[in-house]
């Protein structure tokens, strides 16, 4: 239908009388409510229905569903290009209209994404604006927010419509001062997605908004998510917001030092360097202290190449903590290697906080052994430092409520009494042992019941499997008259290591079975006991047991598969030392690591006494 038939039936006052009068200012009532052939229409997007239904009562264009949304809104969000068209020439006034939401049809389809169908009704403002009252509803219309205090700029930038959101500005500037119910601006949601034309769009008006959520700022969200070209843009338009801060008191520096951003945080500091010293509101500390506190170790490497010295700086909220005391505190292991690595770094070794304390305190009360392997070897290191109460690493790693006799203690300890000379070298063994007594003592009753329904569940398992295989043996029993109930296999080795195995096993698991009923649990020295006795029993009870599972089936296969039964035969075997090494591995690596600290030190001393040797000989001989 051509637009001179459609506009043939408005009458010749001008456009935005006609939306006045034509539309009511409020949403309609009940009597208004759409009808069940129009919503139908307009759901599926049948212009032609839509249009005998208006002509068979205008009344209809004013209709609206019970969530208020009038035919205009339902074709907006659905994308029916047609049929919104169609609408537009017909009743150009429901442009107007708002749902319960308060949702114009612009933002309804901005919020489904339909960008040809915000285009329609960015192209219809032409024919909108006619006079100084059609321009003025037409701009009130764009101004228009939602109950969210989200406007049709929010929407656009929100769903990814960046192109009709510079139309936006362009239309109407004032959409660049809005902020919603949450204090977001369109400038912070811009710099938040990274669109660069919308930016660059609302720094050219001088007063837009760049407030965010909770205080923040447009270069806050642009730091965070990482996007290094609005940040240069907005240092450029608007250099105050690098000084900016939240309501937690967080600046822009700190969020890109939080969110691991490297370049953000170069950029940042190449505005201003003094930068790095602003202390983050939240934690009182540094941006070189928060990358201790993550491990960010690119970060800092940039912080200390525009400012060193602010990797002296220390937080009042964790006793004047340095990075090295941070980065130990929350195992960043990475982290302390690039201190130790780096010569500027070195002051931070042997600095105390308020308690006194080192890092090399912090890292034995963790029980942290690689990072104590990596302090004590270090040359700048003092071992034997004390702290405010006296107490040496040494000390610190023994004075504890409860003793936990683990292998990451066990191996902290051993590093540390290497290094540092201490009576606790023989008083710990006793303390940890009775430590651990009384903790079995309090507990003997829970560790009695769950270690004896364990272990007889078990034994009972292999007692019945050792039982069943005594009496359905491989090959089965002869039936020649001469050796009529014998075994077939009688006369093999192999058969007859399996009988032995199998005998061994199902005794041993079923003294272990009876050992768990006879045991008075309350007793703790029957408890140890018990424990001690069970233990070698139910290994010798698990390796029988496979032992004869093998033997049986290398009887059977051995006489047509010889290859498969020797496979059968050392898998089965080589299981129980197999779960014996998993068990201990953690034992066998501790055993390991102590080994090679220990050869690594001796290799030291041999060293330096080769050397000795050598300028001794060179002193008194000349050679």
């Amino acid at each position: 239908m051509a637009e001179a038939e459609n506009t043939a039936n408005i009458t010749d006052q001008s456009l935005s009388g006609t939306i006045r009068a034509a539309y009511p200012t409020t949403v309609p009532r009940a009597e208004h409510l759409m009808d069940g052939q129009l919503l139908n229409a307009c759901s599926k997007g049948d212009a032609n229905l839509f249009q005998s239904l208006i002509d068979e009562n205008p009344d209809r264009l004013l209709s609206v569903t019970p969530q208020g949304n009038n035919c205009l809104h339902l074709a907006a969000m659905l994308g029916h290009h047609l049929l919104v068209s169609v609408i537009l020439s017909r009743a150009p006034f429901l442009l107007y209209g708002t749902n319960k939401d308060k949702e114009t049809p612009l933002i309804v389809a901005l919020m489904a994404a339909q960008r040809r169908v915000a285009r329609m009704f960015y192209n219809a403002s032409n024919d909108l604006q006619t006079d100084i009252e059609g321009r003025q509803l037409y701009n009130e219309m764009l101004l228009q927010i939602d109950k969210r205090g989200d406007s049709a700029l929010h929407h656009a930038i929100r769903n990814g419509l960046d192109d009709f959101a510079v139309k936006l500005l362009d239309q109407e500037k004032g959409l660049s001062k809005k902020v919603n119910n949450y204090g977001e601006s369109p400038m912070h949601m811009a710099a938040r997605k990274g669109y660069n034309e919308v930016l660059e769009s609302l720094l050219q008006i001088s007063d837009s908004a760049h407030s965010g959520p909770e205080g923040s700022s447009a270069l806050h969200a642009a730091a965070k998510a990482g996007h290094t070209g609005i940040i240069k843009k907005l240092l450029e338009e608007r250099p105050r917001l690098a000084y900016y801060r939240s309501d937690d008191e967080r600046t822009p520096l700190a969020l890109a030092v939080i969110n691991n951003n490297p370049e953000s945080v170069q950029i940042l500091l190449e505005y201003d360097h003094n930068l790095a010293y602003k202390k983050d509101g939240s934690t009182d500390c540094t941006p070189f202290l928060l990358a201790a506190r993550k491990g960010f170790v690119p970060i800092a490497e940039v912080i200390i190449s525009f400012c060193f010295e602010s990797a002296y700086t220390t937080t009042k909220k964790a006793n004047s903590a340095n990075a090295l005391h941070l980065a130990i505190l929350h195992d960043r292991r990475d982290f302390v290697d690039f201190i130790l690595e780096t010569p500027e770094l070195h002051r931070l070794i042997n600095q105390v906080d308020d308690n006194g304390d080192l890092p090399l305190h912090y890292a034995a009360r963790s029980c942290n052994p690689q990072v104590l392997r990596s302090l004590l070897s270090h040359r700048r290191q003092d071992n034997t430092a004390l702290n405010a109460k006296n107490f040496n690493a040494v000390d610190i790693i023994c004075d504890k409520d409860v003793i936990l006799k683990t292998l990451k203690w066990d191996e902290s300890f051993k590093l540390l009494s290497d290094a540092i000379p201490s009576a606790w070298w023989h008083a710990v063994g006793d303390q940890a042992n009775e430590e651990i007594k009384k903790a079995e003592i309090k507990e003997t009753k829970e560790l009695s019941e769950r270690y004896a329904t364990n272990t007889s569940l078990v034994a009972a398992l292999l007692a019945t499997i050792t039982f069943a295989a005594a009496f359905t043996l491989p090959g089965g029993f002869s039936s020649d008259p001469s050796n009529a109930g014998q075994p077939i296999f009688a006369r093999k080795v192999a058969f007859q290591v399996f009988l032995i195995s199998d005998t061994i096993a199902m005794c041993s698991s079923l003294v272990v079975a009876f050992l768990c009923v006879l045991t008075p649990w309350r007793d703790l020295d029957f408890l140890l006991n018990y424990k001690k006795a069970t233990i070698p029993l139910m290994w010798c009870a698990f390796t029988a047991t496979a032992v004869a599972f093998g033997t049986g089936l290398f009887t059977v296969m051995a006489p047509k598969r010889l290859w498969l039964a020797i496979f059968i035969m050392a898998l089965s075997c080589i299981l129980p030392f197999f779960s014996k090494i998993i068990g201990d591995w953690p034992k066998i690596m501790l055993r390991y690591r102590l080994w090679r600290y220990s050869w690594a030190k001796l290799l030291k001393n041999v060293h330096v006494l080769w050397l000795l040797v050598r300028l001794t000989f060179k002193m008194y001989f000349g050679i």
